[in-house]
């Protein structure tokens, strides 16, 4: 019970220092907020990329599921990924 109620007190504290913060520096909370949305985005884009990626695998015949295959695909993506361009860094 007491681990709980200190849970609570830190949650609670953090989240007021982050809208306290927020509210007092703007400018750095919006850039904060564009790099976690930029993250966001590659994030998403690379999860989708990997389930269409196994989706097609998925989708072929199984004579068709050669591991070579496979990997040759997973290279393709790793180096389309490696290629996407970065966020600025602040």
């Amino acid at each position: 019970m007491i681990k709980l109620i200190i849970h609570l007190i830190f949650f609670t504290a953090g989240a007021g220092l982050g809208i306290w913060w927020g509210v007092n520096h703007p400018s750095e909370a919006a850039v904060v907020s564009s790099q976690e949305e930029i993250q966001a985005a590659k994030i998403q884009a690379a999860a989708e990329a990997k389930i269409e990626l196994l989706n097609s695998f998925l989708s072929t015949k199984p004579a068709d599921q050669n591991p070579a295959k496979y990997q040759q695909m997973l290279d393709d993506e790793k180096r389309k990924l490696q290629a996407s361009p970065q966020p600025p860094t602040n």
